[in-house]
């Protein structure tokens, strides 16, 4: 039994609102008890405001940040766990990185998928979560982008990245445990999701831009028939113009033009306790944004 890492750093073992602009709150439930925010930061010294925001506002049990940019020896640990929070991180120089603040110190902490070597992107990192109904199993990814279909490298990263995921859940998890998957997941699964104009739509099919090619709506429906639900789609089945990426160049956000690629998936469990999703507009509109919006998930016992 390996000791609790105040750094964050390896493995270890102990014993065992006003702000967002749309939301779900469903009546005749319990009370949420564990609320989940999951929010692609782009550059976590960049944007200390936006975590602050999310911390007041939500006061989540866990939160899951990608692409935090920073070294593992460079991360602001001090500065992130005087929000109120157990800090753990993944990270390299520059790119990808990701970190998991929880208010409950967890059982564990695992980094990376097992069949990762030493230069695998940091993308991954997962905890396990004592709860009132029992063990809870929190995943955060910073799932690849792609780029294009014809890419040599970037687009088989992806399909590795869904494959290897998928893997781990076939061999190290049950449909039916408690399970969480939320991040940038980086495809659009369907086409209520998409939000970049029909033109665009079409120009990106035809030419292979990834974010929802058939393939990788293929790789994200095999996780889905795993035993997986959209806890956002799953209480907005028509809604087809809210999202959590915006592009910064086109000035999306001012025009409400994006897609919806960050999710928060729970096996049926726990989307059966699902009381309340959100998308937060008010914190893509802060001054020097990312250009993600958190999105959120609360849970009853």
């Amino acid at each position: 039994m390996r000791s609790f890492d105040p750094k964050g750093q390896g493995h270890f073992f102990i014993g065992a609102n006003s702000a967002t602009i749309f939301s779900s709150f469903l009546p005749g439930k319990m009370a949420p008890a564990m609320k989940f925010v999951s929010f692609n930061i782009n550059g976590l010294r960049a944007r200390p405001h936006q975590l602050q925001a999310i911390v007041e506002q939500h006061q989540p049990d866990v939160i899951g940040l990608q692409e935090t940019k920073v070294h593992d020896d460079m991360f602001p640990l001090a500065e992130v766990a005087s929000l109120g929070y157990h800090v753990f991180y993944h990270g390299q120089k520059g790119h990808y990185g990701v970190a998991l603040l929880c208010k409950q110190q967890p059982v564990a902490v695992r980094r990376g998928f097992a069949s990762d070597d030493e230069d695998a992107q940091r993308r991954i990192i997962m905890a396990d979560i004592m709860t009132p109904s029992g063990l809870l199993t929190v995943i955060n990814g910073y799932f690849p982008q792609g780029e294009s279909r014809d890419h040599p490298t970037k687009f088989p990263a992806k399909e590795k990245f869904y494959r290897d995921l998928h893997s781990y859940l076939e061999q190290q998890q049950k449909p039916d445990n408690q399970l969480l998957i939320m991040g940038d997941m980086n495809i659009s699964s369907g086409d209520l999701d998409i939000g970049i104009g029909e033109e665009n739509r079409k120009r990106w099919l035809r030419t292979g831009k990834c974010s929802f090619l058939p393939e990788e709506r293929e790789w994200m429906d095999k996780l889905m028939n795993w035993g997986l639900v959209d806890t956002w789609r799953a209480q907005h089945a028509t809604i087809n113009d809210r999202f959590s990426w915006f592009d910064y160049r086109s000035k999306g956000f001012d025009d409400n033009r994006g897609l919806r690629i960050d999710l928060v998936l729970a096996s049926r469990p726990l989307a059966d306790r699902c009381v309340a999703t959100g998308i937060d507009y008010d914190i893509r509109a802060m001054e020097k944004p990312s250009d993600h919006a958190p999105i959120w998930a609360e849970f009853s016992e």
